[in-house]
């Protein structure tokens, strides 16, 4: 998979084509995300498969407008790895966001690295960490 294709699922993504997106996905993909630092203690999330996915961003999505940047990309035979500055604009409260409540007009800034694993041109395996927050007053997507 090269970068145009990577930008062409984040732009699927952005924009809720979740038929498009589930394209890109193997349907036993895994999906792990970090220990959240606002309860270390709580198991990290894991998500199995294209239900999985859908799951969890479906839902979401319902109380938030995710948008995704890609900034610097690097790939090496079968691995991606992606610099990912994430705003999330939340329209209506939402209990359970990484282990944190957040209300309606609440804005959430991270930059986070995600790992790609690729076969046969879909993703196998996903792997998100954490890098930084910023400034809600910085938002710009």
């Amino acid at each position: 998979m090269d970068k145009q294709k990577l930008l062409q699922y984040i732009d699927h993504f952005n924009h809720k084509r979740y038929e498009q997106v589930m394209e890109f996905y193997h349907p036993d993909v895994l999906i792990e995300y970090p220990t959240m630092l606002a309860d270390p203690k709580a198991p990290p999330v894991t998500r199995r498969g294209r239900e999985g996915f859908l799951e969890q961003y479906v839902e979401l999505h319902k109380s938030c407008r995710e948008a995704l940047e890609v900034q610097t990309v690097i790939q090496q035979g079968d691995m991606i790895a992606a610099e990912m500055y994430t705003e999330f604009h939340f329209f209506k409260d939402y209990e359970n966001f990484s282990r944190r409540s957040m209300k309606a007009g609440d804005v959430y800034i991270t930059t986070n690295w995600c790992i790609y694993k690729v076969e046969n041109e879909k993703f196998k395996h996903i792997r998100v960490a954490h890098f930084r927050l910023h400034d809600p007053k910085t938002a710009r997507l």
